[in-house]
């Protein structure tokens, strides 16, 4: 095989990934500060921001419950959270630690200080999707709770070994 063929391969299968998440519009929509998209709520965060208020949907109103909830790796705690339908759901989103960039030698090695810490995506059809939530950072996500249902939630952004174990469940009752 020639040596030019990998390099050329691997630049073609990106552009055809690329053409292909613009067809089925897979980026996430930009927004500026405090404004809200129909039908998604993505707010990302850098690891400098302090805080981020998420609104999702019309105007919310006084929260109806607010959960406190501690990000730190590997866990959300409480990872089940309960809510009744309608009510205005804030959740406060504290992070305990920054993810990779505290584990021992790997900022150092590899320099994920921008890209370190933890996401939080609740899926189904609340899609709230918040990153930058590192140790001393609080998110704030306000929401209306209208959907009955088991949804999951999850960890965005590749924090530790045991990534995949962050993960819980909003629980929304009649």
């Amino acid at each position: 095989m020639k040596a030019w063929f990998l390099p050329i391969f691997l630049v073609v299968v990106l552009i055809a990934a690329v053409a292909y998440a613009a067809a089925l519009n897979l980026s996430p929509a930009a927004a500026a500060p405090g404004e809200l998209i129909s039908g998604t709520k993505r707010w990302p965060g850098t690891w400098n921001d302090e805080t981020i208020r998420v609104d999702a949907g019309e105007d919310l109103g006084e929260p109806d419950v607010t959960i406190d909830i501690n990000v730190l790796r590997p866990v959300f705690a409480p990872n089940e959270i309960r809510v009744k339908q309608g009510q205005v759901v804030r959740l406060l989103l504290h992070g305990q630690d920054s993810g990779l960039a505290d584990m021992p030698g790997v900022d150092e090695a590899i320099g994920l200080v921008e890209f370190s810490g933890h996401g939080f995506q609740l899926l189904g059809p609340y899609d709230i999707w918040v990153t930058g939530i590192r140790a001393g950072v609080t998110r704030e996500v306000n929401f209306r709770a209208d959907v009955v249902g088991e949804f999951a939630f999850e960890c965005t952004v590749f924090c530790s070994p045991q990534h995949y174990l962050m993960s819980g469940v909003l629980i929304v009752e009649p």
